[in-house]
């Protein structure tokens, strides 16, 4: 995990919108300062919900924050580089006094490692964190099973609810998959931010160029300009299509005619991951790239998702990865992003009563 961008400025409604539209809002969706998954999740959320979003920092002034819900997407490495925002519950013991209804979206709630890495020093504060905020709450929202068991210990009697992130680049409705099965291109997508995407093209000592070759598939790149010179001519030798950065509507076209897309990323927590759900949205057969297989959430290798580019041998078919993408996105449905805005919602309700 890494922190995000540090603040740029300490107004209320920083970025997103104006002191009187703060005043005016009587729901506000509260997020780390910056851009990134969270951001994008949230963006999309507080349209839906009249929740205007606006970010917080240490220094930001929330005196003209008040109203009706106060909805906070917590990510600790979002509030601070290490994952320990300590002043981050005064601030939200302060705000609670002033709103009627308090939720939690838990992005994450701590970080894990080895001995000798700071996380593992560092995540009994992140819980402290995370259990003073959810037992501040009075609805929580998880995205992934693990989070879930750990926030029901602890607060089993509030409501909440868990579901799986939705994709921030469009999820087509009504698409017929199994039409689209028959224009599909072969190729795959490599979708995400410069490090997401760089671990693809780096795991196995690049291994996704010969498995794409072997398979006759085209690699195609979508997101930010790969900054480091070396892999980008890795790329360009490798034949790889480099779309660039590009607008939401066009990842989704993209997507659409996609067979497979391939993230670096625990099967564990690929319910949190926004690259895999925008996958999972298209019917893309995902393939995912870990040490260890891994089973969680509602799906299981083999059936919504390839274990690594080995499963690729051997003439993998069409039709098994147009049957896994086509599972992968029946995974999906449940959780899409009505879904989530009429849960939030029912949360907010039942909280009031």
């Amino acid at each position: 995990m890494s922190g995000s961008a540090p603040p740029t400025s300490s107004s209320p409604g920083s970025r997103f919108g104006s002191s009187s539209a703060v005043r005016k809002a009587s729901s506000l969706s509260v997020i780390p300062p910056g851009p990134g998954g969270v951001y994008d999740f949230a963006m999309k959320l507080g349209d839906r919900l009249d929740a205007p979003v606006v970010e917080l920092a240490r220094d930001t002034d929330t005196s003209q924050w008040a109203g009706d819900l106060l909805l906070l997407h917590f990510s600790g490495y979002g509030f601070q580089m290490r994952g320990v925002p300590l002043w981050l519950n005064d601030k939200v013991r302060s705000l609670r006094k002033r709103f009627r209804v308090f939720g939690v979206v838990f992005h994450e709630l701590y970080a894990s490692g080895p001995p000798w890495s700071s996380a593992f020093w560092l995540r009994g504060t992140q819980r402290r964190i995370a259990h003073e905020l959810l037992q501040q709450s009075d609805f929580w929202f998880a995205n992934r099973d693990g989070a879930a068991r750990w926030l029901g210990r602890h607060a089993p009697s509030k409501p909440h609810a868990t579901m799986p992130v939705f994709s921030n680049v469009g999820e087509p409705s009504g698409i017929d998959i199994d039409g689209l099965d028959s224009s599909r291109d072969r190729t795959m997508v490599v979708f995400g931010s410069n490090t997401m995407r760089s671990q693809v093209y780096e795991w196995n000592d690049g291994e996704i160029f010969d498995a794409a070759k072997r398979s006759g598939l085209s690699i195609i790149d979508v997101g930010p300009p790969i900054e480091n010179t070396a892999m980008a001519q890795r790329l360009a030798s490798g034949g790889v299509i480099v779309k660039g950065r590009l607008p939401a509507e066009d990842v989704s076209a993209a997507m659409l005619r996609a067979e497979y897309g391939a993230l670096v990323y625990p099967a564990e927590f690929a319910a949190k991951s926004g690259i895999f759900a925008a996958y999972a949205a298209h019917g893309i057969c995902p393939v995912m790239l870990w040490n260890k297989s891994t089973t969680g959430d509602g799906f299981k290798q083999g059936i919504n998702y390839i274990d690594g580019f080995a499963a690729l041998r051997g003439g993998k078919s069409q039709a098994d990865a147009r049957r896994i993408g086509r599972a992968a996105r029946q995974w999906y449905e449940p959780h899409s992003i009505d879904a989530q805005v009429a849960t939030l919602k029912k949360l907010s309700m039942e909280s009031r009563s």
